[in-house]
This record gives structure tokens, sequence and C-alpha cells, in this order.
């Protein structure tokens, strides 16, 4: 059950982070660019909404399911036996994980509908952009509320830490398939020259205040979860940080990467095709690197803190 367990943590916090990516790259990229009404934007839009409306679906039933291993967990009882309303009841209305999963559940629905209201209507996408942007900040910030930080209540700023934590990477690495889908899409077409130099900037900057969010939240959440260098190295959950740590290095070499190509071979329009391929494949690597950290966050979930409370 543990791995059961492990892979659906991955799923609802990978669709949690792509969902936040994706609203925040349609809202501050494209709804910022001045040529709201180009028609690829609107394919690109259209792409971005479908996406958005599929992570949506994968978020409601990971979290389903979810929510049923831990009813199976905390109640002590198989799988099979945890129908009785009595005992999801108690699970869903009486503890602080319930609590979280009728938030988040009770943001999924109307997620659903103002998505499926966008994909048919397109004028209505800029006016719902905004309010489902807000939905899938508060989406991903309610899961430091279940995690490891919550739980040592000792340190106040550990849910504020895990939160920021979440938004960054929700921004920048939720940000990455968006960014990818928008590099196909121009390299198709010459009449969006000038809007993918100030997107490819416009996100490099972003990601570059990400990953200074990611590492003072990091420094600040490892310090509560492990207390001492001797248990980063000695301890299965320091093994672990220090394996995302190393992840998480490379994701920053690959951003790097992007930004000095950026500055090194200025894009101009008709953008350069040359340089939208080396951009793309860096970003697919940086989105791989993204899933493969998404995994080590959920295994970190379910293994016990260095510093347990």
């Amino acid at each position: 059950m543990v791995t059961t367990l492990i892979i659906t943590r991955a799923v609802q916090i990978a669709a949690s982070i792509l969902i936040a990516g994706i609203f925040t790259f349609d809202f501050v990229m494209l709804g910022l660019t001045g040529q709201s009404e180009s028609n690829d934007l609107h394919e690109i839009e259209r792409r971005l909404f479908r996406l958005a409306f599929w992570s949506l679906i994968a978020a409601l039933l990971s979290a389903l399911l979810w929510f049923w291993l831990e009813v199976a967990s905390m109640s002590g009882l198989p799988l099979k036996n945890t129908f009785s309303a009595s005992v999801w009841g108690t699970v869903l209305f009486e503890t602080q994980f319930g609590q979280v999963w009728q938030l988040r559940l009770g943001l999924i629905a109307p997620a659903f509908v103002l998505v499926a209201s966008a994909l048919a209507q397109v004028k209505a996408r800029r006016a719902l952009i905004v309010v489902l942007w807000l939905i899938s900040v508060v989406l991903l910030i309610s899961l430091a509320w279940i995690s490891h930080a919550a739980a040592a209540t000792v340190h106040p700023f550990g849910v504020s830490g895990d939160m920021l934590h979440l938004c960054a990477a929700g921004f920048w690495i939720g940000g990455l398939v968006p960014l990818t889908i928008f590099l196909a899409r121009v390299r198709a077409s010459f009449s969006l020259g000038e809007t993918v130099v100030r997107v490819v900037r416009r996100f490099s900057t972003l990601s570059l205040c990400c990953v200074s969010v990611l590492v003072v939240s990091g420094i600040s959440n490892s310090w509560l979860l492990v207390g001492s260098i001797h248990a980063l190295f000695t301890t299965r959950y320091g093994q672990l940080l220090l394996f995302k740590l190393a992840l998480f290095a490379i994701l920053v070499v690959f951003g790097a990467r992007n930004r000095f190509l950026v500055k090194a071979k200025p894009l101009k329009a008709p953008a350069d095709r040359n340089v939208l391929s080396q951009l793309r494949r860096n970003v697919l690597c940086e989105a791989y690197l993204g899933v493969a950290v998404v995994a080590l966050v959920a295994c970190l979930g379910v293994t016990p803190p260095a510093r347990h409370p």
C-alpha cells in the first residue's frame, strides 16, 4: 500500500503544480503580451485549457484514492472495509486531513465548471483566468497543511515556508509544460516573433525569482525537518532530500542555460527557429527533471523526518 500511496501522492502533487503553472503562464506570460486577439494565442490557450481539464481529472481521481488510502491507514482497516459512512465520515469531518480534502474537492469542482466554460467560449477565457489562477494557487498551497511541517506545530513558520515553496515550484516547474507547448506552437508560426521574446524573457525572470524563493524556503524547511548535517547523510529522509537537492541543482543549471541562451542569442521577429529548438529541448529536460523531483517529494511525504516531532 505504501507504493500505491507514493504514486497517488506524486500524481496529486504533480497535477496541483501543473494546474497552478498553466494558469500562471496564461495569466502572467500570455495575458500581458498585448496580442490577446491573435489566433495563434487563442490556439495556445485552448491547448492549455484542455491540459488543465485533464489535470483536474487527475487531481480529482488521485484525491479520492489518496483519501481512501488515508482512511484505511488511520482506521487500521483493510481497504475493502473502509466504505462505512462512520469510518470515512470520521476522517473527513474530524481530522485536519479531512478538512483539507473538503477544501481541495470544493476547489476542484468549480474549477471544472470554469475550465469547461472557457473551452466552450473563447471570449470568456480572459474573464475567467484570474479566478482560475486564484483557485489553482489555493489548491496548491493547501498541500502545505498536510505536510510534515504542518505536523511540527511547534514551528509556526514551517507551514508558511511550505506554502512559499509550493508556490515557487508551481510557478516555475509547473510552467515548464505550458512553455513547451508555447514554444512548439511558435516554431510553426511567424506571427508571434515579438511575443515569444517577451514571453521567454518574462518566464526567465519569473524562474529566477522562484529559484531564490525555493532556495531560502528549502533551507528553512530542511533545517526544520532534518536538524543537522549528520542526519542529512545518515537517515533515509536526509538521503532522499540530498537526491532531491542534486536534481534541483541540475534544474537550476538548465534554467541558467536558457537564460544565457536568450541573452547571448536575442530572439528576433520572426523568431529564430534554431534558438527556439534549443530552448524547447532544454525546457523538456527541465520538465522531466521536475517529474523526478515530484516523485521524490512524494517519497519524502511518507518517510519520517530525520528530526521526528
